[in-house]
């Protein structure tokens, strides 16, 4: 047998020279990995102050997918519209607060739950909706024009012709007939024409009231002279309440403010009007949140020359002509993109002037024209482009009256950067 025998291994000790090298190389781990935790802490301090200076969210956030299919939920607004509407529904112009048009949605909304309740067809509840929207706008347009207190009135009568609703709301006359029907049943309104019926010779007539006399032509060509109907008394309820319904106390009621007769040589009748709305060219077009165009509904409750200023909207007159403040000025900024498109260069000029007049920023107007005319292409994209800009104006505002900015212009364009507007607005190439 052979014996083996083991001798113990003796360990070499590090030279002087090599343990320099490996406590530099110690040292120099740790002195990075303290610098790398040192930008680290930089880093996220550099964050934060940036997520404090920017409250705004970013231009276009991505909804993060749910982990799982939601369940389904009971028929809402957003099922109801198609998607391809829904996106339409985003861009909604909001009428500017302290308006007729603006108090009438808040009157629609007081009385949403009420129509809700009883109409169960969602286009019935749409047009009884639309219908009481116009006639709210309308009777809040006579409180404004009138300088009465819009804040105390419950319910407010004027007179009208209701056969010009489908010229305002946009619906056919069975609809605005029905919807008129629904709200009268519901108490929100009380239509009536203040005649007495009476019974002579078999037939059943009228008297006083709207119903007046006038002249028309037989079919063998002779002038008879009949009662005729000439507008309808209408009765708004603007605030529900229980127990409150809408009614026209008809004792209370002036005369007639119609001459029928006149209007009819004058070729003012609501079938003229409906003709001509058939067949006229549209030079803007009404977005579902904007304001109704209330003048045919209101021509005989007024004079001629306060029939100016009562909700239409048309691109041939404007769009900043009732902005008085800069708050005003920013929200008329976003109708820019509802103006029609052989008028729209126009707008997006005057715009850019009245910011240059706004900001106090002589020799800027190319750069506001420019940056209103892609914050317009970027809306069509369906880019929420004016809301973010309305924001930076309003932050350079109020800079520029802490600060004094002598360049507002450099300090607005500062603030787009920031936020992320400049590169998915202002850079981007339209197609």
């Amino acid at each position: 047998m052979i014996a083996h025998t083991t001798t113990p291994s003796t360990t070499r000790p590090f030279t002087t020279t090599e343990q320099e090298l490996r406590q530099r190389a110690q040292q120099q781990l740790i002195q990075k990995r303290l610098n790398a935790h040192t930008l680290e802490e930089q880093g996220q301090k550099a964050f934060r102050r940036a997520l404090r200076s920017t409250e705004q969210p970013p231009l276009l956030p991505t909804p993060a997918l749910p982990a799982r299919p939601a369940p389904p939920l009971p028929a809402s607004r957003e099922q109801i519209l198609p998607a391809s509407l829904e996106a339409a529904m985003d861009r909604i112009r909001h009428p500017r607060p302290g308006t007729p048009a603006a108090w009438a949605v808040d009157a629609v909304e007081r009385t949403r739950p009420i129509i809700e309740a009883h109409v169960k067809r969602r286009d019935a509840r749409h047009n009884a909706l639309m219908v009481y929207r116009a006639l709210a706008q309308a009777a809040y347009g006579l409180i404004q024009v009138r300088a009465q207190q819009h804040a105390h009135t419950t319910t407010y009568t004027f007179f009208t012709v209701l056969d010009l609703l489908p010229v305002v709301t946009g619906l056919s006359s069975d609809q605005c007939e029905r919807a008129t029907r629904r709200l009268q049943d519901l108490g929100l309104i009380h239509k009536t024409s203040g005649a007495l019926p009476t019974q002579t010779g078999g037939k059943r007539q009228y008297r006083g009231g709207t119903w007046v006399p006038t002249t028309f032509l037989n079919a063998e060509g002779q002038k008879v002279t009949t009662q005729a109907c000439a507008g309808t008394w209408v009765a708004v309820l603007l605030r529900p309440a229980p127990g409150i319904t809408a009614r026209v106390i008809s004792h209370e009621l002036p005369p007639c403010p119609r001459d029928l007769t006149t209007d009819r040589k004058k070729g003012r009748t609501a079938w003229q009007r409906l003709q001509e709305a058939k067949s006229e060219v549209r030079e803007s077009f009404l977005l579902t949140g904007d304001e109704f165009n209330i003048t045919p509904l209101l021509q005989w409750s007024l004079p001629e020359n306060n029939q100016k200023s009562l909700g239409t909207v048309d691109s041939r007159t404007s769009i900043f002509k009732d902005a008085q403040t800069p708050q005003e000025l920013l929200w008329s900024l976003s109708r820019v993109a509802s103006t029609h498109p052989h008028h729209r260069r126009e707008a997006v000029q005057e715009g850019a002037a009245r910011l240059v007049q706004l900001l106090d920023d002589e020799g800027w107007e190319q750069h506001y024209y420019r940056v209103l005319w892609r914050a317009t292409e970027a809306e069509f994209r369906g880019c929420p482009a004016y809301a973010q800009l309305a924001a930076a104006l309003q932050r350079t505002l109020i800079s520029k009256a802490e600060l004094g900015l002598s360049r507002p212009g450099a300090w607005l364009t500062h603030q787009l950067r920031e936020c992320g507007w400049m590169d998915n607005v202002y850079h981007v190439k339209s197609a």
